[in-house]
């Protein structure tokens, strides 16, 4: 009885245990803090993770693989124009304005979400490709292996095999 009753204590523990990462309070904290005090930054990473942001509103499965995969690269191309905005603007106002209308900054930072998104789209194929070839590559292995035991025990070992097995 006591089993059965910690099992579900157990499960209960894990459903409202994080898997790491930042909640979504201290997101929300972290974009005020940064509103008030860097607009020009908050501008320019808002409208340049817009891809990060939808692809956290739809991605619903355990691990968030899309998130990370979108986020990731999303934000490599983000940040070159968040660290010019901070080295050459000053925090300016203009200058966030003039780098979000420049149609090569928005490619880039966009350009960057969409690698993510192929990322997240072409990988499982591929693993699962890789996977089957180590798979069939370790079956002629073992193949190979069995004839060399067949050839040094002989024939007596495959139906002392089958003996064992019925």
């Amino acid at each position: 009885m006591a089993k059965k009753k910690d099992k579900p204590a157990a499960k209960s523990g894990q459903k409202g245990k994080k898997s790491g990462g930042l909640s979504f309070l201290a997101i929300l904290v972290m974009a005020v803090l940064l509103f008030m005090v860097a607009l020009p930054t908050f501008i320019t990473l808002g409208v340049g993770l817009l891809p990060s942001v939808l692809a956290f509103l739809f991605d619903r499965h355990h691990g968030r693989y899309l998130v990370r995969c979108v986020f990731g690269l999303n934000f490599s191309g983000v940040a070159p124009y968040v660290m010019e905005l901070w080295r050459d603007g000053g925090q300016s106002m203009a200058m966030a304005t003039h780098q979000l209308l420049d149609p090569m900054t928005m490619t880039i930072m966009y350009g960057a979400a969409g690698l993510g998104w192929l990322m997240y789209l072409a990988m499982p194929p591929i693993v699962a490709n890789v996977l089957s070839l180590t798979a069939q590559r370790r079956t002629v292995e073992l193949r190979e292996q069995q004839r060399d035991l067949i050839r040094i025990w002989g024939d007596n070992l495959i139906s002392e095999i089958e003996k064992g097995s019925r």
